[in-house]
């Protein structure tokens, strides 16, 4: 009978730890760890598709802003719109270097990287501008117009991690606010968090504005028109691309580079066989003339003889030579007294 009791109460103990083992493997698994993050939050795979390579390459003048805060850092994107010989102008929103404690760091893509001074801001329109060390990167030109509905716009940024750029159309212009004119473009496309101060492209990959945010699928942004206004408050007229000489079989008269009025008058003379073209260069003239050698001097007549007599009374003429009359006598009288102290005789006593 008391071996049956045993054998019943290790039954129990063993029905027990398997019940307990039970819901402890339900909990964690078997090497001791439990899960990372709780199990009601749902996966977002757009948010680890911030860090995953996009495939597009990056632009040379979309940058990476990195503003250092109090407690963190705030991460943007911004676009290259001037140079100088010396320094480079990047745009970005006020937003991404407000709260900045120290100066900014901008990155490109190429690896060269360079602190940043913001010098001018526009709250309103979330517009900043940022000195840095010149680049390598060529800047982005402004569009000269304001992009039209229905064009096609690109936006570009670096996100969290990666560059991508996104097109969609036109759609909308809208205003910060009452008293503000419409000047925020709108368009078809959902950018990422550290895509704000990133440029928005036309379709001649010209800065037709400044990403600010999204909502809905929706990007809008400051458009060309307000980005210029912005840019000369600071000093800037953006950026002129110098066109690259091109090849051509025609003739450069008949391409129409020059002025209208000097064309037509070269294409009639060139029509005209009866027209002789020397090889005869003017003199140089203006700013050329300057640089020219000076002309060689002209060989001078020699002096007439002097006359010993007429120089004589000229010298002791007093009404035209009386100055150096008085100075040579009173040098005499120096002389004669100089003397008389030297050579006087000595009173014996």
């Amino acid at each position: 009978m008391r071996r049956i009791r045993q054998l019943l109460s290790i039954g129990c103990v063993v029905v027990a730890l398997a019940a307990a083992s039970r819901q402890a493997c339900a909990q964690l698994p078997w090497w001791g760890w439990g899960q990372a993050g709780s199990p009601t939050n749902t996966w977002d795979p757009e948010l680890v598709a911030d860090y995953l390579l996009t495939g597009h390459t990056p632009h040379p003048a979309v940058v990476r802003i990195v503003a250092p805060e109090r407690a963190g850092t705030s991460l943007g994107s911004g676009v290259l719109v001037d140079v100088s010989r010396s320094q480079g102008l990047v745009l970005t929103n006020w937003h991404v270097v407000r709260d900045s404690r120290s100066a900014v760091l901008v990155q490109f893509a190429d690896g060269f990287q360079s602190a940043g001074t913001v010098i001018r801001w526009d709250e309103a329109w979330d517009l900043a501008a940022v000195v840095i060390w010149k680049p390598e990167a060529t800047p982005v030109a402004i569009a000269s117009a304001a992009p039209a509905l229905g064009e096609q716009l690109t936006i570009a940024g670096y996100g969290r991690g990666s560059y991508r750029e996104q097109t969609g159309a036109c759609t909308d212009y809208l205003s910060p606010g009452t008293g503000y004119p419409k000047e925020f473009v709108e368009l078809v496309a959902k950018a990422r968090q550290g895509d704000s101060g990133g440029p928005i492209f036309n379709e001649r990959r010209e800065l037709a504005g400044v990403l600010f945010g999204q909502n809905d699928g929706r990007t809008i942004g400051s458009c060309s028109t307000r980005v210029r206004a912005f840019l000369a408050a600071a000093g800037s007229q953006g950026f002129t691309p110098t066109p690259i000489a091109e090849f051509s079989d025609a003739r450069a008269i008949d391409r129409g580079l020059g002025e209208a009025d000097a064309t037509t008058r070269l294409a009639s003379a060139s029509t005209d066989a009866s027209v002789q073209r020397v090889m005869h260069v003017p003199a140089p003239t203006g700013f050329v003339a300057q640089l020219a050698p000076p002309p060689m001097p002209q060989p001078q007549p020699p002096p007439p003889p002097l006359d010993p007599q007429a120089e004589l009374v000229r010298l002791l003429n007093p009404l035209t030579n009386g100055p150096a009359l008085l100075s040579a006598a009173g040098g005499l009288a120096l002389v004669v007294l100089g003397l008389k102290t030297v050579f006087g005789g000595r009173r014996r006593e």
